[in-house]
């Protein structure tokens, strides 16, 4: 099976075939959206990638690498999932992991962990894996599963790229991603007169502040995912690109976690007018700290 068949976008499957071809996948994938068995079974494609004996096709299928991932036996790929369907991860098992990731791989020079249904990871699961998900040791990889990016925390998201199957994304509407976008590139210029100017047609439209946020959280995360080598989204990814240039990781990241927090401010209701003071202020402050 190679990647052309699963339902990626052209950008994500372009970027898993190079970085495939040239052994040099991110040490953390989440893989997102579409069908439970599809994400399965291109965790284990990407899986049989990274230990494949093969310098120029990985994974070619024929080496004895490859084969032992075929028949499930290949003692260096481990996959961990919830014990009954929708049960939380249990934090034990994400400890366990972290420990055994320490452990000299038995049949090459790379281990793979793959986490399935990562979106019933409670916040302690997740923050257990966060240290080794930021710095994994040499030749060990993590790739994540689950329905959506939304469903992770922002801390687990900063540390993976992200590539989407089918139907991963919220579809929001061209003036909802003109909107953020809008922000977003206020943002870039560093001028608070633009980004008051972004949000002010949002002050009648409660319902649209919400919209723009989760939408600003998508672009703050695609950002992120191209700074680690990924693709976003293909309809906000010139943007993604040019918040990718201009700020840094932990800009990205704080701007990210603003956007989230004023996203749930806005689901409880909040004042219109505090939000999009709260909006202006908390995202210049992200930008702007040091």
């Amino acid at each position: 099976m190679s990647f052309a068949q699963f339902p990626l976008s052209k950008g994500d499957r372009y970027f898993l075939e190079a970085r495939a071809k040239t052994h040099t996948l991110p040490q953390t994938l989440l893989l997102e959206g579409g069908e439970e068995d599809v994400r399965r079974a291109l965790a284990k494609q990407i899986a049989a990638a990274i230990v494949c004996r093969d310098s120029e096709n990985a994974p070619c299928g024929v080496c004895a690498a490859c084969k032992k991932c075929a028949s499930g036996n290949h003692p260096d790929i481990a996959v961990y999932a919830p014990e009954k369907k929708n049960a939380q991860f249990k934090v034990e098992v994400c400890r366990r992991i972290r420990q055994d990731a320490f452990v000299v791989p038995n049949d090459g020079d790379c281990k793979v962990y793959i986490l399935e249904d990562s979106q019933n990871m409670n916040d302690s699961s997740e923050n257990a894996l966060l240290k080794i998900l930021e710095e994994p040791p040499v030749g060990v990889y993590f790739i994540l599963t689950c329905d959506s990016r939304a469903a992770m925390l922002p801390t687990v998201l900063s540390r993976a790229v992200v590539v989407s199957l089918q139907g991963a994304h919220t579809a929001f509407s061209a003036e909802t991603v003109q909107a953020a976008e809008a922000i977003a590139d206020a943002l870039c210029a560093g001028s608070e007169w633009t980004l008051l100017c972004a949000t002010a047609p949002l002050q009648k439209d409660r319902d649209e502040i919400r919209n723009v946020l989760a939408c600003l959280a998508e672009l703050f995360v695609d950002a992120l995912c191209v700074q680690c080598g990924g693709a976003g989204d293909a309809d906000m990814q010139n943007t993604a690109k040019k918040l990718a240039a201009k700020l840094p990781k932990a800009k990205l990241y704080g701007a990210l976690q603003a956007a989230e927090a004023l996203k749930k401010s806005a689901e409880r209701n909040a004042n219109t007018n505090l939000l999009l003071t709260g909006l202006c202020y908390r995202l210049r402050q992200a930008i702007e700290h040091k």
